[in-house]
């Protein structure tokens, strides 16, 4: 009895907590917006309640009854939803991103079927520290038609995971009827297709609720892996507040009233004699009277500090430091040159060994005999530490990053690969909306220590494997951007972005490999690498070439112009200065700033296209916050602005040349405006 009657109490406590919030929504109370999920109550309730502390589940736009049900404190969910300091978290989630970590609650993720794919990696990090917790994945029908749902239940289920994925399948999708976006409307059929058991159930009953959640929670915890269950139920009011409902019928909305979760649930203790109409009437009192606890808790709670919104250390789990001066270039004993390709491999395998949380999973990186990742960098990895931790997955780069994030947010460190740097545009929801935000929306909870390599640079490849998105990724607050130009680098860098526990893209360009496979226009990089694992400071740049007379910051191959240049023009007496920025974010500008101010001329000279590009960035802030120091205005030397051709001629055309640099420092050092001004004057 004392079970049913906490059963009905949950199921109150979530029906009261919405229809509250949505009155003092209505009485501007609550910012934002508001979306609720009365008459689902008895799944959130039904799942939840078999759910142990050390479980997790990831949530939707919708998710006030999953983690009410999961054990969230009302007060704390209340003060959420009103922005308050005393929220679950800090008041950086909202209505839309209720959570706690410490119950296993993820903040709930907001972009349809955004959970789909995370749920998996989770679930990953809990089997490889041997536990037998599971994932409860909650989402709604409109999400299965989602690319996001074939890559998160396929990659479950070959990788045999302990996720539950949970389909709430309220038949509507905003106000579109589900039976018109897609032909077989049973979405526990599709479980089939993933080799996964799966069933329909009515989700207005939490007694059924119950016994099919139960099934399959033991099946994911016994390790059998993946189940997929549908539960039929109903949303009672409107997706949002200014819905109306006119798309529905009168006589459809009577039907599922009469199936109300938590008035039939109460009858039925009555009438099988599990619960005097008393108690029913006890446990609902109880319900409501916690709410209205939790309703005044958030009227009275203080408004977050303004200042904490800045707070580097909520946004970031190493937040960045300012680094003071510029990093070396070491030389060593010949037997110690390696190409950027070995320096990384060398790196992946040290940090294996050193670190037993640490994976690595991307397409071919593990196959004995096989590819080794497209470059060759993985190769002997997964013979030497298993395909456990060297793992291969299937061609889904969502599900690749997705699982990654989740992973890592499970205590895991990732490095996954997808082999070229323009398949990232696959997985933007994951990486611009997850792992760039979850740490910050967490109120600084969560950690997500992953690292992406991400190979950039034309290669006569075309233009949809030639791409350098770096420069998106400088936008991206909550992202760290690395940029590998040479074997020091890698080690070191790759090594500081490995131990680091924020997400990191490191960016490494084909040409400047130096694998077996030489790739036409390759660069010799070789260089020396000490034996043993070292740092470098994260946002160090490196001045790879002291001058006076102008400074080039560069990347990549037009680093190499760069030098090259630098040599020719120091024959005729002018000294340049080049700059490796190594990591566009954070960046170093203290080491660009202390140059450009001995120097007064700045030359920028990256392959990404000119427009957008991260030198479009350094050159505003250079010629705003030093504009009485330079001599002339900044030059940027870039790709055009047009997608990459294949011929090499035309790629040629395309890409910015040694001589356009040189152009851009000749005109710079023709410059003296600052002479100019003095003449004038």
């Amino acid at each position: 009895m004392d079970e049913s009657l906490h059963l009905l109490e949950e199921m109150v406590l979530i029906r009261q907590f919405e229809q509250v919030a949505y009155l003092r929504y209505l009485q501007g109370e609550i910012p934002g917006t508001l979306h609720q999920s009365q008459g689902q109550e008895a799944v959130a309730v039904g799942v939840c309640s078999l759910l142990r502390k050390e479980d997790w589940i990831t949530s939707t736009h919708r998710p006030h009854g999953h983690a009410l049900a999961k054990g969230l404190d009302p007060s704390a969910g209340m003060a959420e939803i009103y922005g308050r300091a005393t929220g679950c978290l800090g008041g950086r989630g909202g209505s839309m991103h209720l959570g706690d970590p410490e119950l296993g609650i993820l903040p709930s993720i907001a972009i349809v079927g955004g959970g789909i794919t995370i749920a998996p990696g989770i679930a990953t990090a809990l089997k490889m520290k041997g536990t037998d917790n599971v994932v409860v994945c909650f989402f709604g029908d409109g999400a299965v038609n989602e690319g996001a749902f074939h890559e998160g239940v396929n990659y479950a289920a070959a990788f045999n995971l302990p996720v539950v994925f949970v389909c709430e399948n309220n038949m509507y999708g905003a106000s579109t009827p589900f039976h018109e976006t897609t032909r077989n409307i049973n979405v526990a059929s599709r479980g089939a297709a993933y080799g996964i058991p799966s069933e329909q159930v009515d989700g207005m009953d939490i007694r059924a609720v119950r016994e099919s959640a139960a099934k399959a929670i033991e099946t994911a915890r016994s390790g059998k892996g993946p189940v997929l269950l549908e539960y039929l139920t109903y949303r009672y009011v409107g997706h949002s507040r200014g819905d109306a409902r006119g798309y529905r019928t009168k006589d459809e909305e009577a039907y599922w009233l009469a199936k109300d979760p938590i008035a039939t649930y109460g009858d039925s203790l009555i009438k099988d004699g599990i619960a005097s109409e008393e108690q029913v009437k006890e446990a609902t009192s109880r319900g409501k009277k916690r709410i209205s606890v939790a309703l005044k808790h958030a009227q009275n709670a203080p408004w977050p500090d303004p200042v904490t919104a800045l707070a580097p250390n909520i946004m970031f789990g190493n937040p960045p430091q300012v680094v003071e001066g510029a990093g070396p270039l070491e030389l060593g004993p010949e037997e110690r040159t390696k190409s950027i390709a070995e320096a990384i491999r060398e790196t992946l395998d040290a940090e294996l060994a050193l670190d037993p949380t640490l994976i690595l999973l991307g397409e071919d990186v593990g196959v004995p005999g096989g590819f080794g990742g497209a470059f060759g960098v993985y190769q002997g990895l997964a013979e030497k530490y298993g395909r456990d931790r060297v793992i291969d997955t299937p061609i889904s780069e969502k599900a690749i990053i997705g699982a990654s994030i989740g992973a890592a947010i499970g205590g895991l460190r990732t490095v996954p690969d997808l082999q070229y740097a323009d398949f990232v545009f696959e997985a933007m929801d994951e990486l611009v909306n997850e792992a760039a935000k979850q740490r910050y929306m967490s109120n600084g909870k969560l950690t997500i220590p992953m690292v992406l390599r991400c190979p950039v640079g034309a290669s006569q490849r075309g233009a949809q494997h030639a791409q350098h998105p770096e420069s998106f990724f400088m936008h991206v607050p909550g992202i760290k951007v690395l940029c590998i130009s040479d074997p020091y680098t890698a080690k070191g860098a790759l090594t500081a972005a490995i131990r680091d526990d924020d997400p990191v893209l490191v960016f490494e360009h084909k040409l400047l490999y130096g694998a077996k496979r030489k790739e036409a226009g390759s660069i010799d990089t070789k260089a020396f690498v000490p034996e043993e694992n070292f740092a470098l400071p994260v946002g160090q740049a490196r001045v790879r070439r002291f001058g006076t007379d102008a400074t080039i910051v560069a990347t990549f191959t037009e680093l190499y112009a760069a030098l090259e240049l630098a040599e020719k023009l120091a024959e005729e007496g002018i000294e340049i200065e080049v700059i490796d920025p190594v990591w566009l974010s954070p960046f170093d500008w203290t080491t660009v700033t202390n140059s450009v101010r001995k120097t007064g001329r700045l030359v920028i000279a990256h392959e990404a296209h000119l427009t957008g590009g991260w030198g479009a960035e350094v050159s505003a802030r250079i010629s705003d916050e030093l504009y009485t120091d330079l001599k002339a205005p900044v030059r940027r030397v870039a790709s055009r602005d047009i997608p990459m051709p294949f011929s090499p001629p035309l790629e040629a055309a395309v890409l910015p040349q040694k001589e356009d640099i040189e152009a851009a420092l000749r005109s710079v050092l023709a410059m003296d405006h600052r002479r100019e001004k003095l003449v004038e004057a």
